[in-house]
């Protein structure tokens, strides 16, 4: 029974998973989709004000509890069709790992999203195929978040801008404002550091006033220590990402025959060769832009080169020294 999970337990692992959400500004509890409605367990909203998730959670119950959440759910479903906010919105009813045999015993209406929760804190999507009714899960790897179209050099840039503009503005920031500072003084950085923030809050580097966390001051004080000492960091924030990555390039080198000085592979390849190595689908591993983001932080490390479409393995990775050390290897 230890291994159980109640529900506030649930909510804190669901919380957490929610803020590494793409476009999540805001989660709210006890929303109501329509006045008179029931009230969700999580609402979350963009920057614009629309929902993207609404959100149901129960812990280790019977099977008469689990019925009771699933009509809840459907009822979420049925009103957002009535607020134009919430149209697009992800219902979502998540329960923990355990359980998952009850939920066989009940019909899930279609349209609803259901995300099991191991005792871990790891959330795994659960799929139903209406043919053959197997169900087929979508791993997420501990330590593994939003990342797209990210560099560590702007993400660098972005958190002096940050420390700077909060001693300005110790009240707090929006958003708005650092993306606004952001393009003016580095007009090169995509979106304006919009994904770089999303970043950042994943990391624990923001507070919820816009401002460094108490993390995110530890992590400019490495900054202004020295680069190395930052990219450090980085490599042990990264490091999930980036051990996949590598080791499916090596994966694809020793299958191909490719000496791992001329690897030919692309994004798309290295995504589709993680998933294999796990033997299912792995959430933001699975996409070639999340895969495209990593071999640009692992070029900014000096760990690969590539051009005309090969990949060039400059050094081996170790867990404690990437990519310094006398551990490191360089390959030839």
């Amino acid at each position: 029974m230890g291994s159980l999970l109640d529900e506030n337990t649930v909510k804190k692992y669901v919380r957490k998973w929610l803020q590494n959400q793409a476009e999540v500004e805001q989660i709210l509890t006890e929303q109501q989709l329509i006045p008179g409605g029931l009230a969700t367990d999580f609402t979350t909203k963009n920057k614009l004000g629309k929902i993207l998730h609404a959100v149901e959670c129960k812990g280790s119950v019977d099977v008469g509890e689990f019925a009771r959440g699933i009509g809840q759910v459907y009822q979420y479903d049925y009103q957002k069709q009535k607020n134009r906010l919430a149209k697009d919105a992800k219902v979502i009813f998540a329960c923990p790992q355990d359980v998952e045999d009850s939920l066989d015993m009940l019909k899930i209406p279609e349209g609803i999203s259901v995300y099991l929760v191991s005792k871990s804190g790891t959330l795994y999507q659960r799929k139903r195929h209406p043919v053959s009714k197997s169900t087929e899960m979508e791993l997420q790897l501990p330590r593994t978040f939003y990342i797209r179209d990210v560099e560590l050099n702007h993400l660098e840039s972005i958190i002096k801008l940050i420390h700077e503009m909060g001693r300005r503005s110790p009240e707090g920031l929006t958003q708005e404002e650092i993306l606004d500072t952001t393009e003016k003084k580095f007009p090169y950085i995509a979106a304006r550091g919009y994904n770089h923030l999303i970043t950042l809050r994943s990391l624990g580097l923001l507070d919820e006033r816009n401002l460094l966390s108490p993390k995110g001051h530890e992590v400019h004080e490495l900054i202004m220590t020295s680069k190395e000492a930052f990219l450090r960091e980085m490599c042990d924030y990264f490091y999930p990402f980036i051990i996949n990555v590598l080791n499916a390039i090596v994966e694809i080198a020793a299958e191909t025959g490719n000496p791992l000085n001329e690897i030919r592979c692309s994004a798309k390849d290295i995504a589709e060769r993680i998933c294999k190595t796990w033997g299912t689908k792995v959430r933001f591993l699975y996409d070639p832009r999340t895969v495209g983001t990593t071999l640009r932080i692992l070029r900014e490390l000096g760990a690969v080169k590539d051009s005309d479409g090969k990949i060039r393995l400059k050094r081996l990775v170790h867990p404690e020294f990437l990519p310094w050390g006398a551990r490191q290897t360089r390959l030839k």
